[in-house]
Order: C-alpha cells, then sequence, then structure tokens
C-alpha cells in the first residue's frame, strides 16, 4: 500500500501534477523579467493561477483526428509518451527513504526510458498522415539518437567511477571531491539533457518558423497537453537525474536531504531558463556537428579519465 501511494501521491502523479504547473509559471515569470515583460499577472495573485487556467483551458478544447491520420496510434502516443515519461521518476530517490523501487540496475533502466522516447515521436509524427509532422518526427528522431550517445556515455562514467548503478549507493558515495572529479562529465551530460528534452537553444523538431510545430503539428487540446506534460516530465526526470549522478542528490548540511535535492534541481531550472531567454535556435547540421564530433568524443574521453583517476585513487 506504501508503493501505491507513493506512485499516486508523492513522488507520483499528484506530485507531478503540481510540477508541471509551477515549471511553466516560473518558466514564463524568469523569461519575462529577462526579456522586461510582466509575464503572468491577472490571474491570481501574482499570476500563479494562469498556468492552471491554460491547462484546463486545453483539456476542455475538442480532440480532433483528421480523415487520413491513423487513428488508433494517433490518440495513442500521446500517453505513451506520458507513461514513460512518469515512469522515469519511479527510480530518482528524493531523499533516504523517498523513492518509489530501488534495484541494482537504476541507471540502466532509466536511460533505456529515454532511449524509448524516439521512436515514440517519430510515431506520432508519422501516424499524423501529415508531412510537415513526419517531417518533424524525423528531425526528432535525428536528434535524439545523436544526443542520446554523449548522455549514455557521460551518465555511465558516474557509474563506472561510484562501482554501482544504484542511484541510492551512488548518492551515498558522493563527495565535493568525487563531484569535482565528475565535473567534465556533468557538464556533457547537461548540454546532452538540452539536446535529448528540446530545449533551447536545441528545439529544434518543434521549430515553428521552419517546418510548423514539428511532429505535434496535428496534435490539439487534450493530447497536445498530454505531449506538453509528458515534455516537462522528462525533463525533470533528467535534471533529477544529474542532481543524483553529479551533485550529490539529497546530501547537504543542516537541511532536510529532500530540500536539498530540490535546491539543486531548482539550480539548474534556473540556468535552463535563463539560456531559453538569451540564446537563440542553432541549425540542425551545426547539432549533427556538435553531437557527432564534439560531445561523443569528449565523453569517451571523460571515461578514460574517470577510469584512470578510479585506478589512481585505488
Amino acid at each position: 500500500m506504501n508503493a501505491w501511494l507513493k506512485a499516486l501521491i508523492f513522488p507520483g502523479f499528484l506530485f507531478l501534477f503540481v510540477v508541471f504547473l509551477a515549471v511553466l509559471y516560473f518558466e514564463r515569470k524568469i523569461l519575462a523579467d529577462v526579456h522586461l515583460r510582466v509575464g503572468p499577472y491577472y490571474v491570481g495573485r501574482w499570476g500563479i493561477l494562469q498556468t492552471t487556467a491554460d491547462l484546463f483551458k486545453l483539456f476542455q478544447k475538442e480532440f480532433i483526428v483528421q480523415k487520413r491520420a491513423n487513428k488508433i496510434l494517433f490518440s495513442l502516443v500521446p500517453f505513451v509518451a506520458f507513461l514513460m515519461s512518469t515512469m522515469m521518476l519511479a527510480f530518482i530517490p528524493f531523499s533516504q527513504t523517498v523513492y518509489v523501487v530501488s534495484t541494482s540496475f537504476d541507471l540502466i533502466i532509466l536511460l533505456a526510458l529515454v532511449t524509448s522516447m524516439s521512436p515514440i515521436f517519430f510515431y506520432a509524427g508519422w501516424a499524423s498522415k501529415c508531412k510537415y509532422s513526419f517531417i518533424g518526427g524525423l528531425r526528432a528522431v535525428n536528434q535524439l539518437i545523436s544526443g542520446e550517445i554523449p548522455l549514455w556515455l557521460s551518465a555511465s562514467s558516474a557509474g563506472i567511477f561510484y562501482g554501482t548503478l544504484n542511484h541510492l549507493e551512488i548518492v551515498e558515495k558522493s563527495s565535493v571531491l568525487n563531484s569535482l572529479i565528475l565535473l567534465p562529465g556533468f557538464l556533457i551530460f547537461l548540454t546532452a539533457v538540452l539536446i535529448v528534452s528540446e530545449r533551447s537553444p536545441f528545439d529544434i523538431p518543434i521549430a515553428e518558423q521552419e517546418i510548423v510545430y514539428g511532429f505535434i503539428t496535428e496534435y490539439g487540446g487534450f493530447n497536445y497537453a498530454i505531449f506538453l506534460v509528458a515534455k516537462t516530465i522528462e525533463l525533470f526526470a533528467l535534471l533529477s537525474l544529474a542532481v543524483v549522478l553529479f551533485l550529490g542528490g539529497f546530501k547537504g548540511p543542516v537541511f532536510p536531504g529532500i530540500v536539498w535535492f530540490f535546491l539543486k534541481i531548482s539550480v539548474l531550472y534556473l540556468f535552463i531558463f535563463l539560456l531559453r531567454a538569451s540564446i537563440p535556435r542553432i541549425r540542425m547540421d551545426l547539432l549533427l556537428k556538435l553531437c557527432w564530433k564534439v560531445l561523443t568524443p569528449l565523453s569517451l574521453l571523460n571515461i578514460a579519465f574517470v577510469i584512470t583517476v578510479k585506478i589512481l585513487m585505488g
């Protein structure tokens, strides 16, 4: 029963819904501050209910499936994406006791779930039977596969260094010195997270100026909202993984562990929001060069560096 409560309330679906609303609200507010705008203001105090109102508006909109689309696959894909993204959070320890499951292969399972998102986005474009959506799906797969390789390699460097794939054991073995040793891997991992989650400046698959709105061009209403929630949760899961692998997870003085965890992830979110507000989108060819000619070789060198340091440290 305790596991079911965790899955439904915290860190389950209710918690993820609150995270989704909070992330969207603060992103809009921070972007508005950087751009010298007001942002959400009228709905609720400081506009805090604006995101909730927008979400309910999306849920109330009619869900339209065009005639030539594959109706079953078109309707099913957003829910599969949501399910995969929420499953990632099951393997994240927010504190010593707050987690859903803990296995000997936490890291491998979570990375496998991340990799499963690529075909989901392709099928979303293919099932639409629309050339813009199909091109968007191909671009998404191209980008995600290119970004997942340095993501896997940089995350694996932490597992190699700590000698375990269990997230709780990784956090227990972490220290300030270990975080400094893994700093190159952290920078590669964070860049790969932006690529895989399609965040600025790597939001190429949904570049509205180039291909309308990518693989979700034909989606609207409730299904579009599910896709939006799935992408937001995926980013939250990947940033949580970064905190666990490279930033000591829930470790910290004075405050409870769960407070330290959310402080660390809040700093990462702030960095991502500021990045979106200040850097324009790059071209696809530059992204591919970055992944294959820069990040992937650096990831391999980082693994060699981590193995060498581990041998020297005994």
